[in-house]
């Protein structure tokens, strides 16, 4: 069977009815209006089986719903530019009041805070929308685990202890003898 315009229309009926469609509601649809098709009574349900069979809707409908699904992802990613690059705009901006806000103070002014403040957000906020960290976390200070302290051990030692720790983890125990 080869595929003629009332076919396709009945697969453009059938897409647009979205996630809920069947068969069976596309028959009432046509059924209501069979001009829809430029036919003058609507197809019968195994018609349209048939018609689904023979011109592969299941998977013409898989494909128009990957496309629409790359369109979105594709959409929202240009968004998300667009968005960095506001923020990253934004962030300048803010920057640059805030430097010239310092700029305008008197010396021993006190309310440099506010200026500091829009320098320090506008440049976490441009790190932010170009995807670049904006906190280091170092800790500093004694490491302790329990009431041993790890910090004079050599990594030889600190290694040893893992293995051993692993060793027991697994249920092997210690082997060795000290």
């Amino acid at each position: 069977m080869k595929e003629e315009t009332r076919h396709r229309l009945a697969f453009d009926l059938y897409v647009r009815m979205g996630a809920g469609r069947s068969l069976d509601k596309l028959r009432q649809a046509l059924k209501n209006d069979p001009s829809l098709l430029g036919l003058k009574r609507a197809p019968s349900l195994s018609t349209l089986e048939a018609w689904s069979s023979a011109f592969h809707w299941q998977g013409r409908l898989l494909d128009v719903e990957r496309q629409a699904a790359q369109r979105d992802r594709e959409e929202q990613v240009k968004a998300l530019q667009e968005m960095s690059q506001r923020h990253a705009r934004e962030g300048l901006a803010l920057q640059q009041k805030g430097i010239e806000r310092l700029r305008e103070l008197p010396p021993g002014e006190l309310a440099a805070a506010d200026a500091i403040r829009a320098v320090i957000e506008g440049v976490r906020l441009e790190r932010l929308s170009r995807g670049v960290p904006t906190d280091h976390v170092c800790q500093e200070g004694d490491v302790f685990h329990g009431h041993i302290d790890l910090t004079n051990f050599t990594n030889e030692e600190l290694l040893r202890l893992a293995q051993l720790a692993d060793r027991r983890a697994a249920g092997a125990g210690e082997t060795e003898s000290r």
